[in-house]
């Protein structure tokens, strides 16, 4: 019975480490190097400044209905691309998941523009809470912790011996 629990333990333990390496992956290499900017870049443009005081103006079930059905197809691409990938259209699932973090990068600048009448729905500050505090367990995890460290470790490893390697031909080829 312990070396079935064992077992049962470790298989969990493998499935949260899969889990958290797919969170890390979404989060610091999609969202911070690819969304994010384009997020910022969006909060700046005129065309948002206008569209950002035209759904000021709107009422909050525009508003809702608006960002659910952009998020709603953003998800479904995210969904789709892997499909394509694995039916050979490599370049297609690229363009769809750029594509894809537009319309995510859209939906996060709406909601962050548009919070007090996304929340003012009891259910949807209820889950946008649920997902604020599983967000945050997943960070204070101890293991998405080890993760990270380990993770920011290699970069440094690796910037290291790009540094190195690109001194090295610099002083082996343009002396």
């Amino acid at each position: 019975m312990k070396t079935l629990k064992n077992i049962l333990h470790k298989l969990l333990y493998l499935l949260q480490l899969f889990l958290i390496l797919i969170y890390i992956v979404l989060e610091e290499l999609i969202w911070e190097q690819f969304a994010k900017p384009i997020f910022r870049y969006l909060k700046y443009l005129q065309l948002f400044a206008k569209l950002e005081h035209f759904l000021s103006r709107q009422n909050r079930y525009f508003i809702l209905a608006f960002f659910l059905i952009i998020l709603v197809i953003a998800e479904l691409m995210g969904i789709a691309t892997p499909i394509i990938a694995l039916q050979g259209y490599i370049i297609a699932a690229i363009a769809l998941y750029a594509l894809k973090l537009l319309l995510a990068a859209f939906a996060f600048w709406m909601l962050n523009t548009q919070k007090g009448k996304l929340l003012s729905f009891k259910w949807f500050a209820y889950l946008y809470e649920k997902v604020i505090t599983i967000k945050e367990k997943i960070e204070n995890s101890p293991i998405y912790k080890a993760i990270v460290l380990r993770a920011k470790r290699v970069k440094i490893f690796l910037k290291i011996k790009y540094r190195e390697f690109k001194n090295y031909l610099l002083n082996r080829f343009w002396r």
